[in-house]
């Protein structure tokens, strides 16, 4: 599956019915597979990258919205961004997930508001984005293994103006 693949996200193949077995394996991956958006959400929230790092296979692409490249640079990049902001809530909304056997497809729209800090002359951000996962089964887990994130539309500065050097985006490498 290539990251051109998510402008018509595949067909979502349900087991048969008669087949409890297979059908219980499907619901079982198709909820692992929505809570790796949950997790991440709640890792970038609490600003625990422990919890953002284990939804991502260690080898995981991502295309962002500001930066791309292998996960722990991109990732590194994130924590550095996220600290502009003394807050953040990114509600995970409409999902689309597709199984097939150790490979899926995870959709996920996402509201993420960053609240500035009282006083602030910047205006908070709401960004919507559009995460496209490509995902992989990894012993009795699910992982992402490659990311595009999708920039929707913003309300206020995006990317945030700095009040100093820039934090993020990063300069080129």
């Amino acid at each position: 599956m290539s990251f051109e693949s998510f402008e018509t996200p595949p067909q979502r193949q349900v087991p048969d019915p008669s087949d409890t077995a297979a059908t219980v394996r499907w619901l079982r991956d198709v909820e692992l597979i929505k809570q790796l958006a949950h997790r991440y959400a709640y890792g970038i929230d609490t600003r625990d990258f422990e919890i953002v790092r284990s939804v991502f296979h260690p080898d995981c692409v991502v295309v962002g919205t500001l930066e791309e490249g292998p996960l722990e640079p991109y990732l590194e990049g994130i924590e550095q961004g996220l600290g502009q902001w003394p807050a953040t809530i990114h509600f995970m909304g409409n999902q689309h997930v597709t199984v097939e056997a150790e490979h899926g497809h995870l959709e996920t729209w996402c509201l993420a508001y960053h609240l500035e800090a009282e006083g602030s002359p910047l205006d908070d951000l709401l960004l919507a984005v559009r995460y496209q996962d490509e995902v992989v089964r990894v012993g009795d887990d699910w992982k992402i293994m490659r990311r595009r994130a999708r920039k929707q539309l913003h309300r206020g500065p995006f990317p945030r103006p700095s009040l100093g050097p820039p934090v993020y985006p990063r300069p080129a490498r």
